[in-house]
């Protein structure tokens, strides 16, 4: 039987957490079929801590558990050879760090079976750190988005603006997404040369081909990990100026508050990254930039900041 459903799993050296997220979907109650209707599909992407072994024995007690191995070559192409080798119309992405909260697909699912415009969704989800101690929920961190669901619950459409909403707030996470295998072949799927950031320009290219719909309902739970890759913000920043400038040639037409926004929150990114390697004029100018982008009293004292570092550094008067 061809599955209602692919969920994709990229790991690489994640042992101590794949069986989790593993577990967390086949807990999932999906469709008439039950949860066997749901294919995963686990990309090894160059594990040397025992994934690979792990991964036969479990292969062997689950038809619809799929691995694929290879070298190491980064998360964007892992997830694409999950795409290419899974078998549903429908495509879900968990990384192997995070798990599957109750219901976290249901209502999405139903919708996107009944509507094919819909090219992507996705749902709130609970941030934890290694202790499992709550972080915090990412719709309530986004201020623009939290203001656009003004108390909504359930599923909810972005309409018109939803690359807008994409590109100014990162409020799309990649443990929590659905889409169609359709959306991600019209798009060309994640590009492979983007080592971070190859999500936020995937979920851009698909508001572009689709209608987006998000789900109030909190999907996962996603672990924040010290020394992460997304923790490294001198790649971070770099690829957010790429994606962004290869994304918006004409910032002009993202209409306010969206542009400003977005603006501000790549050029802090550089300002932050300019701080650490203490070229604290060029982060006083991009936090400035920032600030004129979207004002705002955060910026305005990262700015402030900046001055008074480098008051600090000049060489006292004669």
């Amino acid at each position: 039987m061809k599955p209602l459903l692919s969920v994709i799993i990229p790991s690489r050296d994640c042992l101590a957490f794949l069986p989790d997220a593993i577990a967390s979907i086949r807990r999932q109650n999906i469709g008439a079929e039950g949860i066997g209707a749901v294919e995963i599909v686990v990309v090894d992407d160059g594990s040397s801590d025992g994934t690979s072994d792990y991964l036969a024995q479990a292969a062997a007690a689950d038809p619809l558990l799929r691995t694929i191995r290879g070298p190491a070559r980064g998360v964007a192409a892992a997830r694409n050879a999950g795409i290419a080798a899974s078998l549903g119309d429908l495509i879900a992405f968990l990384d192997a760090d995070d798990q599957y909260l109750p219901d976290a697909l249901t209502d999405r699912l139903a919708l996107m079976v009944a509507d094919d415009s819909v090219a992507l969704t996705f749902a709130d989800v609970m941030s934890v750190d290694p202790q499992g101690r709550l972080v915090g929920y990412q719709f309530d961190y986004w201020p623009l988005f939290r203001a656009f669901l003004a108390g909504r619950s359930g599923l909810v459409p972005l309409g018109e603006n939803a690359f807008a909403m994409l590109l100014a707030e990162m409020v799309c996470g990649t443990s929590s997404v659905l889409t169609r295998r359709s959306a991600l072949e019209a798009v060309g799927g994640f590009d492979e040369r983007y080592r971070i950031s190859e999500d936020w320009d995937l979920w851009l290219k698909l508001a572009r081909h689709g209608a987006v719909w998000c789900s109030t309902h909190r999907a996962t739970r996603y672990l924040v990990r010290p020394g992460s890759t997304s923790r490294n913000m001198a790649e971070l920043a770099r690829t957010m100026r790429q994606v962004f400038d290869a994304q918006v040639p004409d910032p002009g037409r993202i209409p306010q508050p969206w542009r400003g926004v977005a603006q501000a929150r790549v050029r802090i990114a550089e300002a932050e990254v300019a701080m650490v390697e203490g070229r604290h004029l060029a982060a006083m100018g991009r936090h400035l930039s920032a600030f004129a982008a979207a004002p705002s009293l955060v910026t305005a004292k990262k700015a402030a900041a900046d001055g008074l570092r480098l008051l600090r550094l000049k060489p006292p008067v004669t």
